[in-house]
């Protein structure tokens, strides 16, 4: 399964894309994020919580048809479902969270997630999933840091951090500090070579895929 496919099931607005001249281009999902990294009481970095914030268009094509309350509300049951399912999706092993970890270049392990839960807000019809994925083995981070990166490398759901506080460190010792870095801009050509890539494509061609994998939001955090 490619890392787009995570979502292609996910919701009708997949498939509705492609009647939608203005969702034609890549991508075709938009995130509003926050990321915090978790610290335990030794000060070991122990897991990451993410929060993501899905687009209108999402929430209002992943809800349609579903009951709903007087006031818009959706079943907790439902919402238990969507988040068991989407966890499920997103557990390839070549998506795996869009996230990644690495100390000095080398991959972190993580283990299995938890807390994964859907929230739906009537007001703004948005969707929003939460969930904490831990570190194999919690470690305390020197000087040289972890970093970890959140991103699509097929460049079907794009990230935006930008909101204040969006990252941040919970419990963490004094001395620790992190960073965002966002990603770099592409250019009008390689935006024109993605919009013409139909919303049904598996991936983006290769020479393409260079340019998508660098578009990461990078976290790092150091002690």
């Amino acid at each position: 399964m490619e890392c787009a496919s995570a979502f292609r099931g996910l919701a009708a607005v997949v498939m509705m894309a492609c009647a939608a001249p203005v969702a034609q281009a890549h991508p075709h999902m938009w995130i509003d994020a926050r990321a915090r990294i978790a610290f335990d009481g030794q000060g070991r970095m122990t897991a990451i919580q993410q929060d993501w914030l899905f687009d209108e268009m999402f929430g209002a094509y992943t809800t349609q048809g579903l009951e709903k309350g007087p006031d818009g509300s959706l079943p907790a049951k439902t919402l238990q479902g969507m988040a068991k399912d989407w966890m499920q999706a997103l557990g390839e092993p070549i998506s795996h969270y869009f996230t990644q970890a690495t100390v000095n270049g080398k991959p972190v392990k993580f283990a299995d997630p938890r807390d994964a839960v859907v929230s739906w807000d009537t007001k703004s019809q948005r969707l929003t999933l939460s969930f904490t994925l831990p570190l194999a083995q919690p470690m305390a981070p020197d000087k040289q840091g972890v970093q970890f990166d959140i991103y699509d490398p097929t460049y079907f759901v794009a990230y935006d951090f930008g909101a204040p506080g969006a990252v941040s460190l919970i419990d963490a010792p004094k001395s620790c500090q992190q960073s965002y870095r966002p990603p770099g801009e592409l250019d009008w050509q390689t935006m024109q070579k993605l919009a013409a890539i139909p919303a049904e494509a598996e991936t983006v061609p290769d020479e393409l895929l260079a340019i998508t994998k660098g578009l990461t939001h990078r976290i790092d955090v150091s002690c």
